[in-house]
This record gives structure tokens, C-alpha cells and sequence, in this order.
């Protein structure tokens, strides 16, 4: 699942700490999350796994130990090998909730040296988020959007796809009373080389992330996921 620019953002964050230490460090952390999204009627669960160092990796597995014959293997992103990640395929989501278990990684750097750690993660799920209003304004120019605030989420980003291309991704939204958001088309947060289109139909892609219990951008708990679609208007 690609679309979880969550991604982002903690490369991001794990860059902005690397001038407390230095390139050559060969130590690493790992984060595993519960997905969960809606196909038609059905609630649906996948793991997403990610590994982070300020040096490089050059393989890294995971095993967990409610399934210690199953391994995972993580794989870079864009060529980053400071960064490391496995999603599970959409069509692979089940309805059955993944189970509590502690996660195992096992990493080799690109300096020869090896290192294993650890992530535990509990059988806590976010709702899936519930859009109440995305719809184009006219008189505004504007999309706007509003959803439902969920108690337990920490923040919420959005998407907006053309077909399978992302072309906006939003900053942080931090949650409250009553979420939100509205932008224009000459706002910030899109492809630079592309122009949503009046009369066209685009999805509209919300996650509500819930961090780890003290935990941050690099210790998730889980992601919930909901669509809605937008005609872009005048």
C-alpha cells in the first residue's frame, strides 16, 4: 500500500535527528502498524512494517512471534536504504485482526555489521474515519472537507489520487472537535506538475493515524484508512 505517505514524513523525522549522530552508526529501529480500511461493507486489516537508521541498510527481515514460520522482508523506498518498508498487498487484507505479538527484525548494514530489534505491537485498531462533508465549492473555489473525530487518533493526513497517481499530500492535521480541511488549487501540498481539472473526479484518501502509547511519527500503533470522491469544480 504505497499511498501510505505516512512514509514520508518519518524519513523526514529521522532526518532531522541525524545531527545528534553520525552516518557510520550501525543501529536501527522498527516500527510495525495495523491498516485497516473498508472494502464495500467489510472492515479489512493488513500489517505495515518499517526499519529506520542514520546509516544504511542493506537487508532487513522480520519474523513475529505469533508466526515465527512466516518472514518478512522490507525493501527500500525510492532508493533511500536508510529506510526500509513491507506493506501488506491490499489484496491480501483479511477480516481478521491481526493479534498482539512482538516483532523481530533482523538487519545486516551496509558496513558488514548485523543487529536485531524489536517492536511490540498490541491488537489495538483505530475506526475507520467517516467522511462528513467532501465536496467542491463553487463560490469558495475550494474542496472542503470535514470528518468525524475520532477520540483515540493523534493526527489525520490526506490524499487526493488521480486514478493511481498521488497528487496532493497534506501536512500534519492535528485532531479536534470537528477535523478538516480545505484547499484550493493553488494551494500548497500538489505535484508541482499537475492542475486538478474542472468536471474531473478524483478520490479522496483520509488517514487517521493513532501513535504507540508515548510514541510519535516513528511508533505507530495503527492506520485507518477511508475514500470519498470529489468532482473538481470551476
Amino acid at each position: 500500500m504505497k499511498q501510505l505517505r505516512i512514509f514520508g514524513l518519518l524519513v523526514a523525522v529521522l532526518a532531522m535527528t541525524s545531527c545528534n549522530k553520525t552516518k557510520d552508526e550501525a543501529t536501527g529501529t522498527g516500527d510495525v502498524f495495523i491498516v485497516s480500511q473498508k472494502v464495500e461493507s467489510t472492515t479489512v486489516y493488513g500489517l505495515s512494517m518499517a526499519a529506520y537508521t542514520l546509516s544504511a541498510f542493506s537487508n532487513v527481515k522480520v519474523v513475529s512471534s505469533a508466526d515465527t514460520t512466516k518472514v518478512y522482508t522490507l525493501a527500500s523506498s525510492q532508493g533511500f536504504n536508510s529506510s526500509m518498508f513491507y506493506d501488506t498487498p491490499v489484496s491480501e487484507f483479511t477480516s481478521t485482526k491481526p493479534t498482539a505479538a512482538t516483532f523481530t527484525f533482523s538487519a545486516i548494514f551496509q558496513n558488514g555489521v548485523k543487529e536485531k530489534f524489536q517492536n511490540i505491537l498490541t491488537d489495538v485498531v483505530l475506526p475507520i474515519p467517516t467522511f462528513e462533508k467532501c465536496a467542491y465549492n463553487d463560490t469558495t473555489h475550494r474542496l472542503e472537507m470535514n470528518w468525524t473525530s475520532i477520540s483515540t487518533a493523534n493526527v489525520y493526513t490526506v490524499n487526493i489520487l488521480d486514478g493511481s497517481k498521488m497528487v496532493f499530500n497534506s501536512v500534519l492535521l492535528k485532531n479536534s472537535v470537528s477535523p478538516g480541511l480545505a484547499l484550493r488549487a493553488d494551494g500548497g501540498g500538489w505535484d508541482p506538475t499537475f492542475t486538478p481539472a474542472s468536471g474531473k473526479t478524483y478520490k479522496v484518501r483520509l488517514f487517521a493515524y493513532m501513535y504507540e502509547p508515548g510514541g510519535g511519527p516513528l511508533n505507530i500503533q495503527s492506520i485507518s484508512i477511508a475514500d470519498s470522491t470529489v468532482v473538481w469544480g470551476n
